[in-house]
């Protein structure tokens, strides 16, 4: 009983600020807390590629073949879809369009904008169903092939072009993520890896020496026409394991021939037939053994479609238009088997 009395007496000798304030702390109908009945919960549209780190942006390198007008252009694609913090209670549109001025200034340094007619919108129009948070399918662009921009742009240079999207319905979009970003390389490549050599004139194997002979000195291994000779070379990055050509002089060359080789004691050498290589050319006086990497220009990557069954099924990587070099080495990307390559013979055309 008295300490009931006692709580009691504390109770009403609180003053009357500290009351107040413990009033004070608790949220009031009205407040953030408790939302008023008007406040707006409508859904805001955004882009989200779920990545953090590309945050809604796409490289893509292209290719020029050679000197020419024709763009080799990748199979992929921009897409990406829209989608909303909240459901609608009806269908909702949206349009994508390009806009440059959202590029991200961190992304528009050192980048030349590309306007649409570098692209081909093939879903421009998408729609979120009533109900849901995300476009049914997504928006899906494409290079065009046909763009002076793509073309024009040089190996040195990187383009860029932002995508954004809007609402017919006046939906909000999100003021941060509302853009999507594509940046676009181009590299120049010299190889058809599927060209014809019928109207070319064969090089003499006199003019050139390669470093077919062992332990990569120069020898004939390759130059001499016989079926159960090759040279062998591996399946690697380190230059001394490159296929090298030195011309006597500088010459315009227009092919390389690649020779697999046949079965020689019982065994199938066509297996080790190079898959994938990249051919590097230089124009330095130096000799084999002194010229250096940082010499060279890269003339392109070929890929052999088929494995050989043998010296008849000769390789020809055809040049687009001619280039002149004193050197040429041949980096083995892969092998049809295992990281060993067996040639046969190599011829150069003109």
């Amino acid at each position: 009983m008295k300490i009931k009395n006692i709580i009691k007496s504390t109770f009403m000798a609180m003053p009357a600020f500290l009351l107040l304030a413990s009033c004070q702390s608790e949220p009031e109908v009205g407040s953030t807390l408790y939302p008023t009945k008007g406040e707006d919960y409508s859904p805001v549209a955004y882009i989200d590629n779920r990545a953090y780190i590309p945050k809604n942006f796409k490289s893509t390198t292209y290719i020029q073949k050679g000197s020419s007008d024709e763009l080799e252009i990748p199979g992929d694609t921009l897409c990406f879809n829209v989608q909303l913090t909240a459901a609608a209670d009806k269908d909702l549109t949206f349009n994508i369009k390009v806009d440059n001025s959202k590029i991200p200034a961190t992304t528009a340094e050192g980048h030349k904008p590309f306007d649409a007619s570098s692209f081909k919108m093939e879903t421009a129009t998408v729609t979120v169903k009533k109900g849901t948070l995300q476009s049914q399918e997504p928006f899906k662009i494409a290079l065009n092939g046909e763009s002076k921009e793509l073309l024009a742009l040089t190996d040195s240079e990187a383009g860029i072009t932002a995508f954004t999207i809007e609402s017919p319905d006046g939906v909000k979009i999100s003021d941060k993520y509302n853009t999507y970003s594509w940046e676009l390389k181009k590299e120049v490549y010299w190889i058809n890896p599927n060209g014809m050599i019928d109207n070319l004139a064969q090089i003499e194997t006199s003019v050139y020496d390669v470093n077919c002979g062992g332990y990569g000195r120069i020898g004939l291994e390759l130059s001499d026409g016989d079926n159960n000779t090759f040279a062998n070379y591996r399946v690697s990055d380190i230059s001394s394991q490159f296929m090298k050509i030195e011309l006597k002089d500088l010459v315009d060359i227009t092919a390389i021939q690649l020779t697999p080789c046949g079965r020689l004691w019982g065994d199938d050498l066509s297996r080790f037939f190079s898959k994938e290589i990249e051919i590097l050319g230089s124009i330095s006086a130096k000799s084999m053994n002194d010229v250096k990497a940082e010499e060279f220009s890269r003339l392109g990557f070929a890929t052999c479609q088929n494995k050989p069954g043998g010296p008849e099924d000769k390789w020809n990587i055809v040049f687009y238009g001619s280039q002149r070099v004193r050197h040429i080495w041949i980096h083995f990307v892969s092998s049809f088997s295992e990281d060993q390559i067996l040639l046969n013979e190599v011829r150069l055309f003109k």
